[in-house]
């Protein structure tokens, strides 16, 4: 995957190479290691039936349901999942997908502090909450008219990435950039990503990595909301981004 290029399971255009069964499931990787090291990798899963257990072997995973439902087994202990819950597997634990039933969900792989870059930016971590469900947390303010909900930080066990919900309206944000690596996936909705003179188009599903200080914008040409799960390394705020001539974007304070 390269930095802002759409990728979408459901388009039928993953190549044969990205593409492996585990057990039952139907498993496509759309953020692949290539040349970089400690690279956070992305799988998205369909499953009807069960999937057979991973390892998330000096990495932690964090989980997002699309669509569908299943049992999420982390070290033995079963969870319900259904859409828009969220999941994170910590670093040497086992995980499995069993009773899937019409599944669909993304697993957002972090490097853990096994490695020089993921040590320097991984911080101390609390409260581990193994499953969260989207609705449950309270809401801040972005770029633009766009609302967020973070699901995952280190406030409640993910010291190495944050993971969160973004709400665009109609319209969008104007062109931004951020200071860290940020996985993109289309929950809900759809629109368009602008990055230069480039525009693709977005649906549920469509999957794309924005790498620091790459310029881009997301915008909404429909007349429902677009929701977009966003998960970035290192953790920090998902308001922390900032205009072409570098100004913080409303709602960011660079003293937070």
């Amino acid at each position: 995957m390269k930095p802002g290029i759409v990728y979408n399971a459901s388009s039928g255009l993953v190549e044969k190479e990205y593409r492996y069964q585990r057990g039952a499931g139907e498993c496509f990787i759309l953020l692949t290691t290539d040349t970089y090291a400690e690279p956070i990798t992305v799988t998205e899963i369909w499953l009807d039936g069960d999937a057979n257990p991973l390892l998330s072997d000096k990495q932690d995973t964090l989980i997002f349901v699309r669509e569908g439902s299943a049992t999420l087994i982390i070290d033995g202990t079963s969870y319900e999942l259904t859409p828009k819950t969220s999941a994170l597997v910590k670093s040497g634990s086992t995980f499995n997908w069993v009773k899937g039933a019409s599944l669909k969900a993304i697993e957002i792989s972090i490097p853990d502090a096994s490695f020089p870059y993921s040590r320097k930016n991984t911080v101390e971590s609390k409260n581990y909450t193994p499953v969260v469900k989207q609705g449950s947390m309270p809401t801040g303010n972005a770029t633009g008219n766009r609302e967020f909900e973070v699901l995952y930080d280190a406030s409640n066990g993910s010291g190495s990435a944050a993971m969160f919900i973004g709400f665009i309206p109609t319209s969008g944000a104007p062109d931004h950039y951020h200071l860290y690596d940020e996985v993109c996936h289309i929950v809900q909705g759809g629109g368009e990503l602008h990055v230069g003179d480039t525009v693709q188009e977005l649906s549920a599903g469509s999957t794309f990595v924005v790498s620091p200080r790459l310029l881009h914008s997301i915008r909404n040409n429909r007349e429902e909301d677009l929701w977009i799960l966003g998960t970035f390394r290192p953790a920090g705020s998902p308001a922390a981004a900032y205009y072409p001539d570098g100004r913080p974007a409303p709602g960011y304070s660079e003293t937070e």
